[in-house]
């Protein structure tokens, strides 16, 4: 049995994303990332929301090295959901232009610094990288998010890959729980922990 076995409830069940999700991850995406520094960033306009359903809609149908999983429970609710990036050096750009409404400059110096962080820590190994992961607040500590993060975690495991996250400090508990370390850089500003996961080579029996 994998050592990263979540504890999760028996009505939550992980599925692949559909086309037909794409509305619902949007709405999920808003309900989720509340921060206030979030908003600049991402405003919660119409043309923003077009804006998200079209970079999930290109990555879903454009991207295979990128993996979208949904947790959801009995009655088909969406639970939570993942984006999982396999395939870094062939994935192009991250998001599509800006929107216009968005802050550009803010945006530029935000991701570009997270991703200044992914190749120093580790752009010269083989590893995976959580994209996005969120709970609907209605789902939160019972488990939805876990069962996302160990699907990835097995699967690097299986193929010796190191995985690679950018961690809220309220999410950074459940990763560490996965076997993550916070290598960020000390100097820089601890909004986001950036985290990483060596593969592990055995199995534990259940």
């Amino acid at each position: 049995m994998s050592n990263t076995k979540p504890t999760q409830e028996k009505s939550l069940r992980i599925e692949p994303v559909t086309l037909e999700d794409i509305p619902q991850i949007t709405q999920l995406w808003y309900d989720i990332f509340t921060m206030p520094e979030m908003r600049p960033l991402f405003p919660d306009t119409p043309g923003l929301r077009q804006w998200w359903d079209h970079a999930n809609r290109y990555d879903l149908l454009n991207k295979p090295g990128q993996k979208y999983l949904k947790v959801v429970d009995e009655n088909g609710k969406m639970a939570a959901y993942a984006k999982w990036d396999f395939a870094l050096d062939k994935r192009g750009d991250r998001f599509p232009p800006w929107h216009a409404e968005s802050d550009r400059e803010a945006c530029d110096a935000f991701f570009g610094g997270l991703e200044r962080e992914r190749l120093r820590l580790v752009g010269g190994k083989k590893h995976y990288y959580l994209d996005m992961l969120g709970t609907h607040p209605d789902f939160r500590r019972r488990g939805a998010a876990s069962m996302l993060v160990a699907w990835g975690c097995d699967l690097a495991d299986q193929n010796g890959a190191a995985v690679y996250i950018d961690a809220s400090k309220e999410g950074a508990v459940i990763y560490e729980k996965f076997g993550f370390k916070d290598c960020s850089d000390p100097s820089r500003p601890r909004e986001v922990l950036s985290m990483v996961r060596e593969p592990k080579s055995g199995k534990l029996d259940s």
